[in-house]
């Protein structure tokens, strides 16, 4: 009886166990982060922890839109950080994002890539007219997807390039399209043709159009919040905003290239 009695309780100890958090979680922040952040975001968790945060940072890179999804279908996230206004405010809308922690903490504006050089004299359309592939984000499930199909469309060229179109899952799966040369030409963010050592030539797009804005916010159900706030603030602050520069971007408040 005695021993039927202290295995009851043992049992009750460990279901108990099983239900409590995870040892350490506070100390975890997990952050949702565009496919195009991921070099930064090596360096910036880097400087981040030299403030003295006593923090694990965890990187979940994916489409802003499907990471929406992820979000949206309850994946645990503390921060968003994302290449999309529109998936932002999606977000927000569902009260899944608080409101009042988005602020834009970087830009991006595209640019057409290639693995071999570009002839500076070339015609923006001809270069695309010359070459049999061209690599896209794909336009209904990722943001650089959707900004290349506004802008050739804006230049009337989207209908004719049709069938020179390779589509991707992402901002960086277009980028290693380019550089393996699996596409001659791909239509990629500023921020990742400069920081690539494969891009030879970089041509810019004929007309000037708005930067893409990158969003960042704090998920509803964090369970760091406090955390959040702060690699947040680091991001959106001058140390920040200095990496950003460094790799590429433009500044939230538009200074750089």
């Amino acid at each position: 009886m005695k021993k039927l009695i202290i295995m009851t309780i043992l049992a009750a100890f460990l279901l108990g166990a099983c239900g409590q958090p995870e040892a350490g979680n506070d100390n975890k922040l997990l952050i949702s982060a565009a496919s195009s952040l991921s070099g930064v975001m090596e360096k910036a968790a880097s400087e981040f922890r030299k403030t003295g945060q006593d923090v694990e940072l965890s990187f979940n890179y994916g489409s802003s839109s499907k990471l929406r999804a992820q979000l949206e279908q309850g994946a645990p996230v503390d921060l968003f950080l994302s290449a999309s206004e529109a998936d932002m405010k999606l977000l927000e809308e569902q009260q899944l994002i608080q409101k009042d922690t988005v602020v834009p903490f970087a830009k991006n504006r595209l640019v057409l890539a290639s693995s071999a050089e570009l002839a500076e004299s070339a015609e923006f359309g001809a270069l695309l007219e010359d070459v049999e592939t061209i690599a896209v984000g794909e336009p209904e499930s990722v943001p650089l997807g959707r900004y290349t199909k506004e802008v050739l469309e804006g230049l009337e060229l989207w209908n004719s390039l049709d069938g020179k179109l390779v589509y991707a899952k992402d901002a960086r799966q277009v980028l290693t399209y380019v550089e393996s040369g699996n596409a001659a030409l791909g239509i990629v963010y500023a921020s990742d043709a400069a920081t690539s050592e494969k891009i030879m030539g970089i041509a810019e797009f004929p007309e000037d159009r708005e930067p893409v804005v990158y969003p960042g916010g704090i998920a509803s159900g964090s369970q760091n919040r406090e955390a959040a706030e702060a690699f947040l603030k680091f991001l959106a602050g001058p140390e920040g905003q200095k990496l950003f520069q460094e790799f590429g971007f433009i500044s939230a408040s538009g200074e750089g290239s």
